[in-house]
């Protein structure tokens, strides 16, 4: 190995992102030879340096950040200024091997990396945290970060890295994502981008403004700087789907098995707003000092109605009983039969949602003779969710009008009857307004941090360098939530008779309120016929001008939710040392990183029933408290439950060169997730009428694993590598759910009953292990690449999927994993065409209880780039071209639970550099 390569991996193993021109010193090393053989003769030096771009560019910068890191990484890097090869970083991740991602709603928004669960990795900007919550109204506030929060074109490069260091932080089983943005004082002075774009989605036959802009400057020293990035991207989103909400395990007259509990026909609308700016600032007031300011602050709008036209078949109030002569099962579950007397509900909820996202992050770097010292403090903050949903429920039971008689139902496909004959339009457009409600639910995230490391050069036998440092991070995570009820009326406005609050001999006070304040009229005043629509649409601004009128508020009242409502604290405490090696033919690094957390969980408790009790808190509503739970003083007040624990976490990283082209490397290391922040939330959620529960376990233990990995890697040509990598991890106190009987009171027997609670807890474990293959090279203008990934995951804990669903499965994991992309370029186009494949994956438990998995998906994604002009490009992209559904299952593929049409998108545009 010359001493000019050996220098470029010294660097490689100290800090990857001296790798990023490190094709320019490889073709620098190149020249410099040629000229010392011109010198041998007397002639002058002509030093000329080579720069591959594009497609090709991209690729070979991506293979040396992999080639000469210490640790197992795999990298992308963007294929010009403002140019990330997809237009989600996600999308982009996975084509990694091992790299699993979601995208319930047509892009990548949480990442998965071999066989662990989204919560179980991490996600770093520039080597810091990055806040992150979730607008989606059936997300729960996780460890996972949502990339729909973050353009692709903001980013430069990413790094997954397979295998930890000591100096990198903690908290994540399968990896570890570092996304690097541009530095000023790296870039040209006066150098930018402009994107203006324009997306066409399928689905809502919309077109959306996808506009960017990047500027850079710095003065003629060097020593300060600054670039801007701003983006701005909407979408019309349209999504068609059909599903079945939740599975119940019951015996109607053919034995025990699984029966869907209601059908809904789903028709949902969004119209999305992304505003992102990225500002970064660097100075050097020294030859040896640096500081480099980031800001980061991305919005989300994210407003969307959803409408669902549901057919209630068994386990609601109102009716349905599956008839055991027609019902068809398989694989222990019904999928098809008649339903008698169900209940039916044409349901609408109008959503304001959103996430913000913002993050500040000072950096200052010290350079002494054979030393560095690098200190950092930053905040990163984050709020999303559904700042307030409006809901209509038109609903069709038996006192009302059009009421159904019957459903048939196959499969996901249902028809309604009524009066033996199907439901027509008209009859549908005849129901009242049953009912009417508004939630509010905010969740939130924010992180102050501070950290400093030592790096200092040694010359002790084979160690070169040494590292040590300290973290400090005090994180909080949490939710909100309280709902409006508009048919509560004061306690001055009734007679003692408790019974107005609950229904009697007369109206309930809901429907003295409805029918006697309100002319709501029916679900046809509001609707109307959208092309394509499975039924009328209702006319949100339109009902929600009369249904949620300022008269209605005056007769409403806001609760608290207090099961809904918690806080979860982490103060986490960590230090490291790390000893970076290199002898003849094998370079590495070895190091321990210990870590303590402090975890303090707030939430409410109370006596009683929780709703009484919220009601309670408002005051003026003693009739119904009392209706609802009339024990007395219900005591409500907020505790916090402390736990702590500390982990030791050591790591070796070694890299041997086989030959000038090829390395073996070996990994050993101990790591750790820490529990995610609703399994660990001081909350609890009780249903007497199905004597169901759940409630969180603050005193869970993170979940850690030993893990071993070995890898071949062959760069035999230029862009090109033929690479195996085997993994193994061997993971303890995973979490499993587990189930416990407490009682509570049942308001409406007016008597305590039992209650089975579904509770996290620390379990046995899981067995992952795994093999990737990696293929790419370049055949003159042509080129591929190719990756597979094979994942057996397997839980030690027993299979239980009716008394404890969930337990024995592996969440996220699909055993086979696939890419392959091919790709055509020369100096005035470039083309890729990509696929991505994985197979079925276990999806976690959904909002009704029931275990939901995803079936097989693939997605095919192409680009085409043309040289119109110097620096300007045309753009042609399709998404998703073969128009790829996502489907759901219960258990097994025979029992479909969801299928979603999200349809493809075009994207045209022009991209200029200057």
């Amino acid at each position: 190995m010359n001493t000019i390569q050996t220098a470029i991996r010294r660097l490689a193993g100290g800090n990857a992102r001296y790798l990023h021109s490190s094709l320019s010193v490889l073709a620098l090393c190149g020249a410099v030879g040629s000229a010392q053989a011109q010198e041998a003769d007397g002639a002058a030096p002509a030093l000329e340096e080579v720069v591959v771009t594009g497609i090709r560019g991209s690729l070979q910068e991506s293979l040396d950040t992999r080639r000469y890191a210490n640790a197992i990484v795999d990298a992308i890097n963007a294929e010009d200024l403002g140019k990330f090869p997809d237009k989600n970083v996600a999308d982009s991740l996975s084509r990694i091997t091992g790299v699993s991602v979601t995208r319930g709603f047509g892009e990548g928004e949480k990442i998965a990396v071999r066989g662990t669960s989204p919560d179980q990795n991490r996600t770093l900007l520039n080597g810091a945290a990055v806040s992150s919550a979730d607008w989606f109204v059936l997300d729960n506030p996780s460890r996972a970060f949502n990339y729909t929060l973050l353009p692709s074109n903001i980013v430069s490069s990413l790094e997954v890295y397979k295998t930890p260091q000591a100096d990198m932080q903690e908290g994540s089983l399968g990896g570890t994502v570092v996304l690097r943005t541009r530095r000023p004082l790296d870039m040209e002075a006066n150098e930018g981008a402009l994107q203006l774009q324009g997306m066409y989605s399928e689905t809502s036959e919309e077109v959306d403004p996808l506009l960017s802009g990047l500027y850079s400057w710095k003065n003629d020293a060097e020593t300060l700087g600054f670039n801007v990035s701003l983006t701005k991207q909407d979408r019309t989103l349209l999504r068609e789907g059909t599903e079945i909400l939740g599975f119940e395990y019951q015996d109607f007259g053919r034995g025990s098995t699984w029966t869907p509990r209601a059908l809904g026909d789903a028709y949902f609308t969004q119209d999305r707003e992304r505003e992102t700016a990225l500002v970064t600032g660097q100075w050097r007031p020294t030859k040896q000092g640096q500081f480099t300011l980031t800001y980061l602050n991305s919005d989300l709008e994210a407003a969307n109605t959803n409408h669902n036209n549901y057919q209630w078949l068994n386990g609601q109030a109102g009716g349905g009983t599956i008839d055991p002569q027609t019902a068809q099962l398989q694989g222990g579950g019904v999928v098809a039969g008649q339903v008698s007397d169900n209940y039916a509900e044409y349901y609408v909820i109008e959503r304001d949602s959103y996430s913000e996202t913002e993050s500040i992050d000072l950096e200052y770097l010290h350079d002494f003779d054979g030393a560095r010292i690098t200190a950092r403090i930053g905040h990163t903050e984050a709020e999303g969710g559904t700042s307030s949903d409006k809901q209509y429920g038109f609903d069709a039971v038996p006192r009302q009008p059009g009421s159904l008689s019957g459903t048939s139902f196959n499969g996901l496909d249902s028809t309604a009857f009524v009066d033996g004959s199907s439901q027509t339009e008209e009859q549908l457009l005849s129901r009242g307004l049953g009912w009417m409600m508004e939630n509010q639910r905010i969740m939130s995230d924010e992180e102050d941090y501070a950290t400093v490391d030592f790096e200092f050069d040694t010359d002790l036998g084979v160690f070169h360098s040494f590292k040590t440092g300290l973290m400090y991070r005090d994180h909080d995570k949490g939710q909100f939530q309280n709902g409006v009820r508009f048919h509560w009326l004061t306690d001055a406005m009734h007679s003692d008779d408790a019974e107005s609050y609950g229904g009697g001999d007369d109206r309930s006070g809901w429907d003295r309120w409805l029918y006697g304040n309100l002319d709501a009229g029916t679900l046809g005043d509001y609707a109307y016929n959208e092309s394509g629509a499975p039924y009328p649409l209702l006319n949100v601004g339109r009902a929600e001008s009369v249904i949620f009128s300022r008269d209605a508020y005056a007769n409403a009242a806001t609760i608290l939710f207090l099961p809904e409502t918690w806080d979860v604290n982490e103060k986490i405490y960590a230090g490291y040392f790390k000893g970076d090696f290199e002898g003849e033919g094998f370079r590495g690094n070895i190091g321990l990183r210990v870590v303590q957390t402090e975890v303090a969980s707030r939430g409410y408790n109370w006596d009683g029933d929780w709703l009484a009790a919220s009601i309670d808190m408002i005051g003026g509503y003693q009739l119904l408290v009392d209706s609802i739970d009339s024990r007395g003083d219900f005591n409500v007040r907020q505790e916090t439950v402390d736990h702590e624990y500390t982990e030791v976490l050591p790591n070796l990283n070694v890299a041997f060169d086989l030959s000038e082209d090829q390395i073996l490397r070996l990994s050993a290391a101990k790591v750790m997730a820490r529990p995610d922040y609703l399994r660990i939330a001081n909350q609890e959620s009780a249903n007497t009428e199905t004597r169901t529960g759940t409630r969180g376990n603050p005193e869970l233990d993170p979940e850690t694993a030993n893990q071993f990995d070995v890898a071949w890697e062959w760069y035999f040509a230029d862009q090109s590598l033929l690479a195996l990598t085997y993994f193994t991890k061997d993971i303890a106190d995973t979490v499993i759910s587990s189930t416990s009987t407490g009682v509570r009171f049942d308001e409406k027997t007016g008597q305590d009953v039992e209650v089975q609670f579904i509770q996290p807890v620390n379990g046995k474990g899981v067995d992952v292990q795994g093999l990737e293959v990696s293929y790419q090279q370049t055949f003159g203008n042509f080129g591929v690449v190719a990756n597979y990934t094979y994942t057996d995951a397997e839980s030690r804990d027993d299979r239980d999927p009716v008394n404890r669903p969930g337990s024995g499965l592996v969440e996220g994991n699909s055993e086979h994993m696939a890419n392959l992309t091919g790709y055509f370029e020369n100096d005035w186009v470039s083309a890729r065409l990509s696929y991505n494949y994985r197979t079925e994956w276990y999806d976690g438990i959904s909002d009704f209880g029931s275990e939901m998995y995803i079936d097989d998906y693939g997605q095919l994604d192409a680009n085409l780039t043309f040289t119109v002009w110097q620096n300007l490009d045309l753009v042609l992209e399709g998404i998703n071209i073969t128009g790829e559904e996502l489907e759901h299952f219960h258990i097994d593929t025979g029992r479909k639970a969801r299928l979603y049409d999200n349809g493809a998108r075009y994207v045209v545009g022009l991209n200029y550099r200057f």
